[in-house]
């Protein structure tokens, strides 16, 4: 079974890191960045009677969507007059397989590459099979490698149905991950020490935006995995800690945005010369950013954290933010290979722009042209260019033994690149934990699920996207007063296996491109698509919500991510509801003093901890099958089956309590720690319940 789904179209743009922080395609088709939706106000939007409530932006066509998860296609192309297949979903009420047609086997078709025959098996789990040929001669189905005894001397084919069988739950699977975003320089400082760029736009980043270097390092990350530990995290994303930029940078649109910025952020690499003749010993040796710490430190970060015991009782896994599309105009690199970096021959061989030019979706520039003038982007049609970035690639993960990569923009390469990556770390990462090094990419769009699809692709891809389409549809099903959790669950059962049966996709509600997902939650800002912009980054600074129900609506957001597929991703100061308009504002330093925060973002941290917990305790919520119970608009009550088990969470969105449905049972409630009697039960406001049958 299987599909191919084609990219028609690139959305997204960057900000005056290099990295996304906008959805530039409009509804109208015009790409003009800064891009942020229509408000109530602007010329031609509404009436005096508006409210941003009332707009609404339409959705993207992203095409059909792919077979539901349980359409399988039997084929065999050997010899016979005909095949026939009989399973275990055939069984009669003594277990017994139909030998015949007759009795339930089903008949492939003849067609001029053999037989071949689609069809959608119930129920979903586990099940085994057998194709008989010429009515008489009973055999495994050949094109299925997955097999088990059949108890008599041979064996049975195995079908594992949308994923409903779990594997060994007592080994790392990535399907059970929960991932921690921490932006070094603004995550902990260790030594209370930071090492300023002159002539960038400062400020306070405790309360407010700032371009400028604020002192956190990789020691104080280290410090804190015990924290992220208890957090229930059990894979720590880092952002870039390769040397960077040295002097200041304007935005990328200074027309609009005067303010500059220090590569605190780790999206402007500025490699040395390398040599990777011997691609383990190159030369010289790359460097780390002396900024937030040395080699030493990043090497005992990573060893400590693999050291560290999740809730999952593994070590914490280490995925590093890398960047590929670009390096910084005064790195020895492009200095020596300029041969290597995209320029127009038809323009006196100059740089092209991406943002001046509009050239973001072009589909020959899209992946040449400069985030800003500063940043020269590789040309990786360029064997050597892309060699030498694969082998830097490969030299990190290899050096300081990480799990992963987040792939930065990656709508911005080639896809050659991006296989030769893949080739390359199969090769040589032949035993990975959980069976995968885990690459998880970037691709800033909100409505184009097939878009991200075209990269998704574990034998010769990403094993996975963020989940863009999925963070709105569930902004604007929970924190938005007109929100429906119909609709949201309608769009997560064909969202589940859109992407593919071995996909993991990293799902998320807030991170370091948008406004923090506190103020979408508390309805400050009504539009799911809100990017950043100088506006929402410098001129809002919004203060720490003060009432309990945005945190109640953000945790229930967290409540979602949770008990559901997909690996969620807690955006470093979420786990309390922290403040931050958009870029930079959304990237203030992280408060580790208890005393400072106040009881609602306590109580959101020690939610998201229990869901942490609850998460790694039952498998079947990460690696199991979501079937829904009821759903209305504020209310969503599913059961999660797998793994020989079942849980059950029901949710509620509203503003006030709500009565559902339960199936009668006696049950422990695992974030309470409670008891409750199934049948009917009462959701409190913006609260959810996640049960287990005793």
């Amino acid at each position: 079974m299987g599909w191919v789904i084609v990219a028609v179209g690139l959305s997204g743009c960057p900000g005056g890191d290099g990295g996304f922080v906008i959805d530039t395609e409009q509804p109208d088709g015009s790409v003009v960045p800064p891009y942020r939706p229509p408000r109530c106000g602007d010329a031609g939007v509404g009436d005096a009677s508006c409210s941003d409530a009332d707009i609404v932006v339409p959705e993207v066509d992203a095409g059909p969507p792919p077979p539901p998860c349980n359409e399988v296609t039997f084929s065999f192309s050997g010899a016979a007059t005909s095949v026939w297949v009989s399973g275990s979903w055939l069984a009669d009420a003594d277990g017994v397989w139909p030998t015949d047609p007759s009795e339930g086997a089903l008949e492939l078709v003849a067609d001029g590459a053999g037989f071949a025959l689609t069809t959608l098996i119930e129920p979903i789990e586990r099940h085994e099979y057998k194709f008989i040929l010429d009515g008489t001669d009973w055999i495994p189905d050949p094109d299925n490698p997955s097999r088990t005894p059949d108890g008599v001397g041979g064996e049975n084919s195995v079908l594992d149905v949308c994923g409903a069988a779990c594997g060994d739950v007592s080994v790392f699977d990535w399907r059970d991950a929960v991932m921690y975003f921490a932006m070094v320089d603004r995550f902990r400082d260790s030594d209370g020490s930071s090492d300023e760029v002159s002539g960038v736009s400062g400020g306070d980043a405790s309360r407010g935006p700032s371009g400028q270097y604020e002192g956190g390092d990789l020691a104080g990350v280290t410090e804190r995995l015990p924290y992220l530990a208890d957090l229930g995290v059990t894979a720590l994303w880092l952002s870039a800690p390769y040397e960077n930029r040295n002097t200041a940078g304007e935005a990328i649109d200074p027309g609009s945005d005067p303010h500059t910025y220090s590569a605190y952020h780790g999206y402007w690499p500025s490699p040395a010369n390398i040599d990777y003749a011997d691609p383990r010993a190159p030369s010289p040796r790359p460097q780390i950013e002396s900024r937030i710490g040395s080699e030493a430190d990043l090497r005992t970060l990573v060893e400590t954290a693999h050291g560290t015991t999740g809730a999952d009782g593994h070590g914490l896994k280490v995925l590093f933010d890398y960047v590929m599309n670009h390096v910084d105009s005064e790195s020895g690199l492009y200095a020596a290979h300029r041969d290597w970096f995209a320029t127009d021959p038809g323009m006196g061989g100059r740089i092209r722009s991406c943002g001046r030019e509009n050239l973001w979706d072009d589909p020959y520039w899209g992946t040449r042209c400069a985030f800003t003038d500063y940043l020269p982007p590789f040309d990786f049609t360029n064997a050597d260019a892309r060699r030498w970035s694969v082998d830097d690639a490969l030299w990190w993960a290899r050096e300081f033994d990480i799990d992963g990569y987040r792939l930065d923009a990656i709508k911005h390469v080639p896809f050659e690149w991006l296989t030769d990556l893949r080739d390359r770390v199969d090769a040589e990462f032949s035993d990975p934990a959980g069976e995968r090094f885990y690459l998880v990419g970037e691709t800033f769009a909100y409505d184009d699920q097939a878009l991200l699809a075209a990269y998704v692709d574990p034998d010769e891809m990403l094993d996975g996207q963020f989940d863009f389409p999925l963070k709105a549809r569930l902004c604007e099903a929970v924190f938005r007063p007109d929100g429906d959790l119909s609709a949201l669950a309608s769009f997560m059962d064909s969202n589940d296996t859109f992407y593919g049966p071995s996909a993991i996709m990293t799902t998320w509600i807030g991170n370091h491109d948008i406004p923090r997902a506190i103020h979408f939650a508390s309805g400050e800002i009504p539009n799911c698509r809100e990017g950043s912009n100088p506006g929402n980054g410098w001129d809002w600074v919004p203060s720490q919500p003060s009432d309990a129900a945005p945190y109640e609506r953000l945790g229930v957001a967290f409540g979602v991510l949770f008990t559901n597929p997909g690996v969620p991703l807690i955006y470093y100061g979420d786990e309390i509801g922290l403040a931050g308009g958009g870029d930079p504002d959304n990237r203030r330093t992280m408060p580790w003093d208890d005393g400072s925060l106040n009881a609602h973002q306590r109580a959101l941290r020690d939610l998201v901890t229990r869901l942490g917990q609850v998460r790694a305790q039952n498998p079947v919520l990460s690696r199991g099958r979501r079937r829904t119970l009821s759903s209305a608009r504020d209310t969503w009550v599913f059961a999660r089956n797998g793994c020989d088990d079942e849980v059950i969470v029901a949710i509620n969105r509203a503003d006030s309590a709500q009565n559902v449905n339960i199936p009668a049972a006696s049950y422990d409630e695992l974030i309470s720690e409670t008891a409750v009697e199934g049948g009917t039960v009462r959701l409190g406001a913006r609260s959810l319940m996640v049960l287990r049958a005793r």
